[in-house]
């Protein structure tokens, strides 16, 4: 609609314009495709050289990129191969895998990953994936969240994406994927699938993915003493339990190897490592001493630690630090104290809200009607009144580019705001450092209540993030780490997953008023371990 007004016309023949135009098209599509999205799906022409007009360059294109540079792999991401040597227990693991690739007639197929932070699991599978990529097969890495798939040596995508899943997911139902279609060669002409962070993918997901994947090469890999499946209106450990994979026949068919071999940990953090293992499997229902030493009396005292240094820091120190909490309320809390010390320029930002089905929340006027939509903030879907300041952090709340890093639970800082664009800077993510603008988009809510209200919300997918919630944190680590306990864990998981994303004990402080302590002033917390898990 606006490509005559975007077009740099200066000595541009028609020529050079249809070629711009096309190139233009082109890179559209290549950004499409990474998400699992097609041109025709936005009502986009083709460009001359289509991916879809070639769809053996395309998967090609997809196994082995040949745009690969360091831009595109997380500076986490240890990319030493070549000269990487692997300890015994992760030697014999990808001795396991690669028999199974190599020789069709293998009888184990089905691998399951697990250990403790540091064991070295996505070292070992990023190995695994550019081993047998060198060697010329093709390897489809996904993981259940869009922040796990960016600890892939490039490549990495969603389940969802990778497998085109819907939000909601019943029980046999396969993945809608044409075969001869360039997401299913994707799938069937895979050597190997990898699975990451699986404890938070309900059992169906895996089951319905698996009758399209039998007698693939499957890895699957994750830590149970982390967080499990979210459960609608439901709180409670079982039900959470009552939905993972654990549960599902699929499970005992994994062979299970556990790494125990801690490739980074210091002398003077085993015995944190001990209480940490302790507090992830402990199903007692028992109350877990923190130490007294990690104790701040004050959120105050827990903001001021966790930005020892202000907020004036390169980006790649900001993203070392962290403030963690179970509940929204706290988050919003927490954020909204830290914005109040910025005295940079701000704007305010309202939605456009829009009821969706039949249920008006007012019988009487559509004014009273978007006003009390204009009050709910359902997870994942942006509030109403967006309050921003140049220099705060943000996170996005959607997949916007899994292969840049632009995915749900990426954090950001605001660089410069603007009516209709918020330019930020990436600070996790492979691209760290790279400025991004993010635009308004329609975010869609669907209850499936009888008497729910569905919405759309047309405003930016981001929220404050100096704090975030335990859940959304799982699969990101920081070198400071703030807890916020006032509102108690309630999930399984989520006391460990909280202390697990620090480096070093050193650098964690817990907040946790009018808690009860024992005799050494040690603070007691919940600690919700589910019964019915193995930790293998």
């Amino acid at each position: 609609m606006f490509k005559e007004h975007m077009i740099d016309k200066r000595n541009c023949t028609d020529a050079v314009k249809l070629r711009r135009i096309d190139r233009a098209l082109a890179i559209i599509e290549r950004y499409l495709f990474a998400n699992g999205k097609q041109m025709k799906d936005y009502r986009l022409p083709l460009p001359s050289n289509s991916l879809t007009d070639d769809p053996n360059k395309a998967v090609d294109e997809f196994f082995f990129p040949t745009h690969l540079n360091d831009d595109d792999v997380d500076e986490t991401v240890d990319t030493s191969f070549e000269k990487a040597k692997l300890n015994p227990e992760q030697e014999n693991f990808y001795k396991l895998v690669l028999d199974a690739v190599m020789d069709p007639n293998s009888i184990n197929r089905l691998f399951f990953l697990s250990g403790d932070g540091g064991t070295g699991k996505t070292f070992l599978l990023n190995f695994l994936l550019f081993n047998l990529r060198r060697l010329g097969n093709k390897v489809l890495a996904t993981a259940s969240t869009g922040i796990a798939s960016t600890k892939f040596y490039a490549g990495g995508m969603t389940l969802h994406s990778a497998f085109r899943l819907g939000i909601n997911h019943e029980p046999d139902q396969i993945p809608s994927i044409p075969v001869q279609s360039y997401f299913g060669r994707r799938i069937i002409e895979s050597n190997l699938i990898i699975v990451d962070e699986i404890t938070m993918l309900e059992k169906t997901v895996l089951e319905n993915v698996d009758k399209l994947c039998r007698i693939m090469v499957v890895i699957i890999s994750g830590d149970w003493k982390q967080s499990l499946p979210v459960v609608k209106n439901s709180r409670s450990p079982e039900a959470q339990v009552a939905v993972c994979l654990q549960i599902s026949n699929l499970y005992p068919m994994f062979n299970k190897t556990r790494l125990t071999q801690n490739m980074r940990l210091q002398p003077s953090e085993i015995q944190f490592k001990e209480w940490l293992y302790k507090l992830g499997t402990d199903t007692s229902g028992d109350k877990i001493a923190i130490p007294k030493s990690m104790i701040v009396e004050s959120r105050e005292e827990l903001i001021k630690f966790v930005f020892d240094k202000g907020f004036d820091i390169p980006s790649s120190d900001m993203l070392k630090r962290l403030m963690l909490t179970p509940l929204n309320r706290s988050v919003d809390l927490n954020n909204s104290i830290v914005l109040s010390s910025f005295n940079t320029e701000s704007m305010d930002y309202y939605s456009i809200d829009k009821c969706t089905n039949d249920n008006p929340l007012s019988p009487y006027a559509a004014d009273s009607d978007v006003a009390g939509l204009n009050k709910l903030t359902p997870a994942g879907i942006p509030a109403h009144h967006l309050h921003l300041k140049v220099g705060s952090i943000i996170v996005l709340l959607r997949n916007l580019n899994t292969s840049k890093s632009l995915c749900n639970g990426t954090r950001l800082i605001v660089k410069k705001l603007q009516t209709n664009l918020i330019s930020a800077e990436t600070i996790c993510g492979s691209n760290t450092g790279m400025t991004i603008g993010i635009s308004r988009v329609c975010n869609s809510y669907v209850d499936e209540r009888p008497d729910g209200v569905s919405f759309e919300r047309f405003q930016f997918p981001v929220r404050e993030a100096f704090a975030m919630t335990i859940t959304k944190a799982q699969g990101q680590t920081c070198e400071r780490l703030g807890i916020d306990l006032s509102d108690e864990p309630f999930a399984h998981g989520q006391l460990y997953t909280a202390l697990s994303r620090a480096t070093n004990s050193k650098f964690i402080r817990v907040f946790a008023p009018n808690k009860p302590t024992d005799k050494d002033g040690n603070v007691l917390i919940n600690n919700v371990v589910a019964r019915g898990l193995t930790f293998d």
